[in-house]
């Protein structure tokens, strides 16, 4: 295929990602006279995690909400890890987000979807639209010391023509990404922004959290069974705040042998929160039926009234972080990294704001809204000092090669093949949920011999199955960076559980892991503390300061 067409575009601002964070992203650089493209691995409005959301999380002092309150509750929510910089980011802004949504026609009940009205404003506001293409490659400046982005490469799903894209400023907002469980709506995200990211020298992390959602023996593979009903609501604003975030109880609870239903459990989406969350189980502005009532991808309410309920079978978004604590890390709250021109927001930004736990229903929605606008205005700031962005033909025409280099070889292994390896490795509860050192490790090297072995001898013999060889190499970075961080944090923390290590450590890791591109190819990790002032009242007791107990916890610290 390297004899494939190519459509080379140039631009000012590219947008990776047609999700909530995309849209608002796209559109706050076009209303600054940019020229803007977006492009969407699916159709935009329906692709990604955003068409499944049901709660807009938003903070309002004039509703009587207290943000000291809101404040204290992340933090414990999120065990102390929590970027509060960005968290007053988020307080200030996400009304104000909210009423553009509304203004937008979001919650119109007459629209055939919300996130299809998301669709209508990015055409509404001229933004090139670039949908059906997968992204494999971030550009970077060949002839340049500080390797900035100047935009991306990929292929036409349908046509597999080479789309380059050259642009003065990136923003990434394609998501986070799980290993394709079946029953939980995010087949196509694959972690690819985070592996393009890291590929070409940004740090990454939020690694070691978990995002969870169960499914139910009744038809554990059928995401439409469990969640088309939420495809069917209409987004809500939510305003309801609570204690704690999500826990793993009931996974620990399976692993010590009590079982968990619908009924004990609360719902589908596995990591309860103990006592809602922020945002929690929703105040319900809105319209339509169950406006912002059921759970969400974010794995928070009960069951709404279509989805099955019963014996819980664990592991539908295994591979999946919490929302806003996965992917580049941050150098600024614009959403820029340690690569000149590359910006993220959303589920593909590390921001913390939801630390080791998601904080409750709705706030990645509105989260990613915010650092839509945000991350924009940095983008927008940094594309209108930056020069044309170039590179040499030899350089596209390598890039391209290996893009298609699994249409070329004549044997080799199916990405549906590495990807069943890959499954078989990581979704037993014991790998990442309760994790131990020994396992972590078996897991890691058949992950490691799986990408350095597998991986570049996989084959495709069409546009689909190329797709899935991209997003198989992606799925295996994303889980060795997934082990290696959980393998680095020798403590338990939030939705991060070590058998091995089951009590928090605050003396050592009140701090974020970093995954980085070594010098010499292999992967480095390293953590960066949080801010003194940050940090919990030490003087609190410990059974006082963390309520949420692991199993053993008490028992390792002698304080059983």
């Amino acid at each position: 295929m390297t004899t494939a067409s190519q459509n080379q575009v140039v631009t000012d601002v590219l947008v990776i990602g047609g999700g909530m964070a995309g849209a608002f992203a796209a559109i706050t650089a076009k209303e600054q006279g940019l020229n803007v493209t977006l492009v969407d691995k699916g159709t935009v409005g329906r692709s990604g995690a955003t068409p499944w959301a049901v709660g807009f999380g938003i903070f309002d002092e004039k509703e009587g909400l207290d943000r000291d309150k809101w404040i204290a509750n992340f933090r414990s929510s999120g065990e102390y890890v929590n970027n509060l910089d960005w968290l007053d980011q988020f307080l200030d802004e996400s009304k104000n987000r909210w009423e553009d949504l509304v203004a937008w026609g979001y919650t119109n009940e007459a629209a055939r979807h919300p996130s299809l009205v998301l669709r209508d404003k990015l055409v509404e506001s001229d933004v090139k639209l670039i949908e059906r293409t997968m992204i494999t490659t971030l550009l970077t400046q060949d002839d340049s010391k500080n390797n900035p982005v100047i935009g991306a490469m990929g292929f036409s799903i349908d046509s597999e023509e080479a789309i380059v894209i050259l642009a003065k400023a990136t923003i990434t907002c394609a998501g986070a990404g799980a290993f394709k469980a079946p029953g939980f709506p995010i087949q196509g995200q694959t972690s690819d922004s985070d592996a393009m990211a890291y590929r070409v020298g940004a740090a990454i992390s939020g690694k070691e959290w978990n995002d969870f959602h169960f499914t139910y023996v009744d038809a554990p593979a059928s995401c439409w069974n469990q969640w088309g009903g939420m495809w069917q609501m209409i987004t809500g604003k939510t305003t309801d705040i609570g204690a704690t975030g999500v826990s793993l109880n009931s996974v620990y609870s399976i692993h010590t042998g009590e079982n968990m239903t619908s009924d004990t459990a609360g719902g589908p989406s596995g990591g309860q929160p103990s006592g809602g969350g922020p945002g929690g189980e929703g105040s319900g502005e809105g319209s339509g039926k169950g406006a912002a009532s059921g759970p969400s991808p974010g794995g928070e309410g009960g069951p709404h009234p279509d989805q099955s309920r019963g014996e819980q079978v664990l592991g539908a978004a295994m591979g999946l972080g919490i929302h806003k604590a996965e992917g580049i890390w941050p150098t600024s709250l614009q959403g820029t990294c340690n690569l000149p021109g590359l910006f993220a927001a959303g589920d593909a930004l590390a921001s913390m704001l939801c630390g080791s736990a998601y904080g409750g229903g709705g706030v990645s929605l509105s989260g990613s809204a915010v650092q839509g606008v945000k991350v924009a205005e940095g983008a927008v700031a940094y594309a209108q000092q930056a020069d044309e962005p170039t590179l040499s033909e030899d350089a596209i025409a390598s890039l391209q090669e290996a893009m298609f280099a699994p249409r070329e070889r004549e044997s080799g292994f199916s990405p549906a093949w590495v990807t069943q390896v890959l499954q078989n490795t990581t979704f037993p509860y014991f790998v990442l949920l309760v994790k131990h050192e020994d396992r972590l490790q078996a897991a890691l090297s058949t992950i490691t011999f799986l990408r350095e072995h597998m991986a570049p001898r996989l084959i495709a013999k069409d546009a689909h199955e190329l797709r899935l060889a991209h997003e198989t190499e992606n799925m295996l970075l994303n889980a060795e960076m997934k082990l290696r961080a959980s393998l680095f944090r020798t403590e338990s923390r939030g939705t991060h559980y070590r058998e091995d290590y089951p009590a928090r450590d605050d003396e050592n890791w009140l701090a974020w892991v970093l995954l980085q591109k070594g010098s010499d190819g292999q992967m480095t990790v390293t953590k960066e503390a949080i801010p003194d002032d940050w940090k919990p009242d030490l003087s609190i007791p410990y059974k006082e300061r963390y309520t949420n107990r692991f199993p053993g916890e008490l028992e390792f610290l002698g304080l059983a």
